[in-house]
């Protein structure tokens, strides 16, 4: 009947109802679990004739938007695998997000409303089927921009309800809706104060987290001027962590949202307290870079180019834009030894300290990855100049991998240990004795002309350097006190 050509008028009459209808009927029979390959009848002495339900609900579904003569549904259904995710019971809501967009991007503008007005009304049915089908129509037909537009809609109420469900499907699609709702700037003012409540779900479920990430990337990414950077610094060291998540989508989202977010942030002249969280994610990108996972080291070098940008490291632009797995030690190596060479001593111990962090990671990678970087800075830097507690701390750190379970990374711990006695104690090393007895001479310690490297460390040592100072009060308040009497 649906494959009749005279059908069509009365089809586009029944358009909505018509696929919500057919889109429901394929929920119910996924959920039946029916086997495929059915036995429908079989005659006497034959063989039967077998069925598969979920295939020939999949067959109506696209037979809807044939008649319809929208065909270019199902093309972009085909193009997005979501047949695979509609003949899933686990993944059916995705698959009609992603079925609702390639409704919004072949439908027109009315029919999409007429769409949007029969969904509302199940918004909060009984049924379980009904209420997720309407939920996930309705949040991806804000996606397009009349539908956004409509008067009268409490499109943020809805969406912000959703969150709140324990539900983790609801509040995936809630946050579908609402990073949909910031791509339009009649919708900037309502979306950007949901910002503080969405850092929440960085820390969720990957799924929750990922559609959270995309949210605040879309409200930064489509917003204007000062507000763009105070929303980046806010949500900076929320979002770092998520660079070197353990799970695969979620990092890949995070840093794919990075790059979109420095790009914004870039068109509006970021100064030097903006610069200053960029800095925090130098370490988290390069080491990322030793990712096995192929699409994490595109992300992450796509970033690291945008990065750049904003940073005013244009020399490595090219670098980072051409960055594979196979060449990561010899870009580890130029940066490192640009940081060494260009930027401040509190800056390269302030990324070094960070990259401690990293050695405690459950992924070995990340671990090998760290001890690579500290080893690169080790060798550029003048570990010779540096202040004894600071190198300390430096051992410290590594002294924890020796009995780590991947023997390669012993090796390399060991070794490293190993060069920073050598960088601390050089061999020829008769000047620094020379300067050693000369400040001796001077009553001076040679010890106190080291540099610290570490804040942490630095800090300290300021408070003890006060010490010595202390001598000179004893004599002083004698003589205020005689001045007094006298």
């Amino acid at each position: 009947m649906l494959s009749g050509t005279l059908c069509r008028e009365a089809i586009l009459e029944l358009y909505p109802r018509l696929l919500l209808a057919v889109l429901c009927h394929l929920f119910w029979v996924i959920e039946q679990k029916i086997p495929k390959n059915m036995v429908v009848y079989r005659k006497v002495g034959g063989s039967g004739k077998t069925l598969d339900p979920t295939s020939c609900a999949l067959e109506v579904v696209k037979l809807v938007f044939f008649a319809a003569a929208y065909d270019g549904v199902v093309v972009y259904a085909d193009e997005h695998k979501c047949w695979d995710h509609l003949s899933s019971s686990k993944f059916y809501y995705r698959g009609i997000m992603d079925l609702t967009s390639g409704i919004v991007k072949n439908c027109d503008a009315v029919m999409l409303h007429r769409i949007l007005n029969l969904a509302k009304t199940f918004l909060d049915s009984g049924d379980n089927h009904r209420k997720t089908l309407a939920r996930a129509v309705y949040a991806q037909l804000l996606w397009h921009r009349s539908v956004a537009q409509t008067l009268g809609q409490d499109f943020v109420g809805n969406l912000i309800k959703w969150t709140k469900d324990p539900n983790l499907i609801m509040k995936e699609i809630g946050l579908r809706g609402i990073s949909n709702l910031a791509l339009h700037p009649s919708q900037s003012e309502s979306v950007k104060s949901l910002f503080p409540s969405l850092r929440d779900f960085l820390k969720s479920e990957a799924r929750v987290t990922v559609q959270a990430v995309k949210a605040l990337r879309n409200i930064i990414y489509h917003g204007h001027g000062e507000e763009v950077k105070a929303m980046f610094c806010s949500i900076s060291r929320h979002l770092r962590p998520l660079i070197n998540d353990e799970r695969d989508q979620v990092k890949i989202t995070a840093v794919s949202a990075l790059r979109h977010m420095l790009h914004r942030v870039n068109k509006f002249k970021p100064g030097y307290a903006i610069k200053k969280h960029l800095y925090s994610f130098l370490v988290p990108l390069l080491l990322s870079l030793e990712d096995n996972n192929t699409e994490v080291v595109k992300a992450c070098g796509a970033a690291l180019t945008e990065w750049t940008n904003v940073i005013g490291w244009s020399s490595f632009t090219q670098m980072f834009q051409h960055t594979t797995l196979s060449d990561h030690m010899q870009v580890l190596e130029e940066t490192c030894n640009h940081l060494v060479n260009t930027c401040k001593i509190q800056l390269v111990g302030e990324l070094l300290f960070q990259s401690f962090s990293f050695l405690k990671s459950s992924e070995s990678f990340l671990r090998t990855a760290a001890v690579h970087f500290i080893a690169l800075i080790a060798k550029k830097i003048n570990l010779h100049s540096i202040h004894e507690d600071d190198v300390q701390l430096l051992r410290n750190a590594l002294e924890s991998l020796k009995n780590d379970p991947v023997e390669s990374i012993q090796i390399l711990v060991t070794t490293l240990l190993q060069n920073i006695e050598e960088y601390v104690n050089p061999e020829d090393s008769s000047t620094s004795i020379i300067s050693t007895r000369f400040f001796r001479l001077c009553g001076r310690k040679a010890r106190k002309r080291k540099r610290h490297l570490f804040k942490t460390v630095r800090q300290e040592g300021d408070n003890d350097t006060d010490r010595p100072r202390n001598w000179l009060l004893g004599p002083l308040n004698l003589l205020w006190n005689w001045c007094k009497g006298g």
